[in-house]
């Protein structure tokens, strides 16, 4: 085979034309800090992308239902000791009460503090975490 200058300016053109398309896209992975800009343009990138999205999507709902089971729970536990806390005071109240050596204005107190305590029973009851009863 013969080489021209033909060829070799047809060959440069070519590797230039090759070089300058390679460093442009180099320039946008780096501008626009993406690897691919299409799907077109690396398939399996845009397949591992996708599922990389969908992973970190999958693990902060699991994140967020964790945490708010974790604060439900806490709750929860904190709403049930005040219960038992105030069920053991309303036992103590109601055995104060069944003595016969209290006045009727000590029994009256004594029936004031246990409506006290059956309403504040019935609020924790009644009390409402992120919207469950």
């Amino acid at each position: 085979m013969r080489i021209t200058n033909n060829l070799l300016y047809t060959n440069f053109t070519v590797n230039y034309s090759t070089s300058m398309d390679k460093l442009y896209d180099i320039n946008n992975q780096i501008s626009s800090g993406r690897k691919i800009q299409y799907s077109f343009q690396d398939s399996s990138v845009y397949i591992d992308t996708m599922r990389l999205d969908y992973e970190e999507t999958t693990l902060n709902q699991v994140k967020e239902s964790s945490s708010k089971a974790k604060t439900f729970a806490n709750n929860t536990d904190d709403v049930l000791s005040q219960f038992m806390t105030s069920l053991d005071t309303f036992k103590t109240k109601l055995l104060q009460a069944a003595n016969e050596v209290h006045s009727d204005t000590s029994i009256e107190a004594i029936a004031n503090d246990l409506e006290g305590l059956r309403n504040h029973i019935k609020a924790l009851a009644n009390t409402s975490i992120n919207g469950q009863f």
